[in-house]
C-alpha cells in the first residue's frame, strides 16, 4: 500500500514545518519531505519542535532533500 507523502518546498519559517507536522499527525499521515528548506537543521529548531506539539515522531521520520525529483522518488 502506498502512503500519502507531504512535500514542502523551500520553507522559510521553522514554525510552518512544525505546524505541518502537527496537522499531519492529527490526520494520521506520517510521510513528510522538505525540499531545500531555508535552514538545513529546520527539523530540530526550537520553533519547529514547539509548533509540532506532540508530532515529534513525524519530525524524526521527515527527510530533507535538495530537489523535488528526490522528494518524489518512489511515488507513482
Amino acid at each position: 500500500m502506498q502512503t500519502t507523502r507531504f512535500i514542502l518546498l523551500n520553507t522559510r519559517h521553522p514554525g510552518n514545518v512544525g505546524a505541518a507536522a502537527r496537522a499531519m499527525k492529527v490526520m494520521g499521515f506520517t510521510d513528510l519531505v522538505l525540499v531545500a528548506p531555508r535552514y538545513a537543521d529546520v527539523l530540530v529548531q526550537e520553533d519547529t519542535v514547539a509548533m509540532a506539539s506532540g508530532a515529534a515522531d513525524i519530525l524524526v521520520r521527515a527527510r530533507v532533500v535538495a530537489t523535488l525529483d528526490e522528494a518524489l522518488d518512489g511515488i507513482t
